[in-house]
């Protein structure tokens, strides 16, 4: 055992548009304040965050472009992430998006369709050795087959892992150790539908910790020997952005997982590294230390 979190997700060049004012209703205008062009995506952030935290991580899933490489590459090395499982395609830009952020909201312009469905698999085959030596793992279910892959692998080799914005009836979601749902998931994919009703539906058919996030507002859970559900309001802190946040509070409830806190302990860490990163711009890139964090819980 290596004490390294597999990481198989969504790994991006984000540029990053933060706005004076609020986002503009359209044929209106906005004046941009600040741009960076730093990694994204849901696993790029959660590695960060990790890393930050003193934990190894290995990171695997979207291909590498030709305007997407380097950058990558050079900052992931910075941070002491491995990043030697991701493939580098010829002919190909590379994983890319557009944010813009308000201090308040996000608003994301991508290709992430196109590059998903377009019939061209353009994310690696996850690593067998990799999963069987790591000691947990973090898994993004958007890359289809492969991502039932790497859960089947996980299961296979008895190995922990948390996944994020699934439905309750795949087999990713039900063998998690934890599963996370934003409301924006939820909204989008169960409109309508009431949240703790919804919650008890996964409940059922999940094996591990399911965790309902909403912003500012109380985060919601269930554990497997409990019928009962908590819930746990949000470090109340100046916010600054909230970009990054839902993958930050993955990044914390993976540290509690890999360090065997009980389920109250996992949610506390968690939303109290996502509190940090909401009052830093540009967020991720700022990511908490376990200082900061124990000094959020205990103070």
């Amino acid at each position: 055992m290596n004490n390294t979190v597999y990481l198989y997700g969504m790994t991006i060049l984000s540029t990053i548009h933060n706005l004076k004012g609020k986002f503009p209703v359209p044929d209106t205008y906005q004046e941009i304040q600040d741009t960076f062009i730093i990694p994204g995506g849901e696993g790029a952030n959660c590695a960060l965050v990790l890393a930050n935290l003193g934990v190894k991580v290995q990171l695997d899933g979207p291909w590498l472009g030709e305007k997407t490489k380097e950058p990558l590459l050079q900052y992931f090395r910075q941070k002491n992430i491995d990043c030697s499982l991701l493939k580098v395609e010829n002919g190909f830009d590379g994983w890319q998006d557009i944010v813009f952020c308000d201090g308040s909201s996000r608003t994301v312009f991508g290709w992430y369709v196109r590059n998903l469905f377009d019939g061209i698999r353009r994310w690696t085959v996850p690593s067998e050795t990799s999963i069987k030596e790591c000691s947990c793992a973090a898994l993004d279910p958007f890359f289809r087959e492969e991502s039932d892959l790497a859960a089947k692998l996980c299961i296979k080799h008895n190995k922990k892992y948390v996944t994020v914005d699934h439905h309750y009836k795949t087999t990713i979601t039900q063998k998690a150790h934890a599963i996370i749902c934003s409301k924006e998931f939820l909204d989008r994919e169960y409109k309508g539908q009431d949240y703790k009703t919804l919650l008890r539906k996964y409940k059922s058919a999940c094996e591990g910790m399911v965790v309902f996030t909403f912003g500012a507002d109380d985060i919601l859970y269930t554990v497997p020997d409990d019928s009962e559900i908590q819930s746990f309001k949000p470090y109340k802190v100046p916010v600054a952005d909230t970009l990054g946040a839902g993958d930050t509070f993955r990044a914390g409830i993976v540290y509690g997982v890999l360090n065997g806190y009980s389920p109250y302990e996992i949610i506390r860490f968690a939303a109290a590294c996502a509190g940090i990163v909401c009052t830093r711009f540009p967020s991720v890139h700022k990511a908490p230390t376990l200082e900061e964090v124990n000094k959020l819980i205990y103070n």
